[in-house]
């Protein structure tokens, strides 16, 4: 999964179950999603509303590498979403802020720090035995 990846699931996620900027969430490698109450796994095939954050994740990704909004709108209704649905990802992207275009990148920059190393703890024995 690349950092483009998690930051626009996780960024499709807040807009979808109403998170704010300030919120904590955090998309892991694993596609689970971690927030302050929950760690929830996205499941687009059992979930209408999981996948409706993976299509709006997917045409922020696209949005973002230069595809304008109305052929992603296009590309979604091609893809199989209804057109009502299509709609509403098209509009919701139209009203996206320069501001928030912007801590998209900087989530971006943020995921792509992740070196998807393992975190290794010291066996190293501390104070006296």
């Amino acid at each position: 999964m690349t950092p483009e990846d998690r930051a626009t699931l996780e960024w499709a996620y807040r807009v979808t179950l109403g998170y704010s900027a300030e919120d904590e969430v955090i998309v892991l490698r694993d596609l689970s999603i971690i927030t302050a109450f929950d760690r929830a796994m996205l499941d687009p095939s059992s979930s209408s509303q999981d996948a409706l954050i993976v299509a709006l994740a997917q045409a922020l990704k696209l949005h973002l590498t230069g595809v304008n909004f109305g052929q992603l709108r296009s590309d979604l209704v091609a893809a199989g979403l209804r057109e009502e649905v299509a709609n509403c990802v098209h509009d919701h992207m139209v009203d996206v802020s320069v501001e928030e275009w912007d801590r998209l990148r900087d989530r971006i920059r943020w995921y792509r720090d992740d070196k998807c190393d393992p975190i290794a703890f010291s066996t190293e024995a501390s104070g006296t035995t």
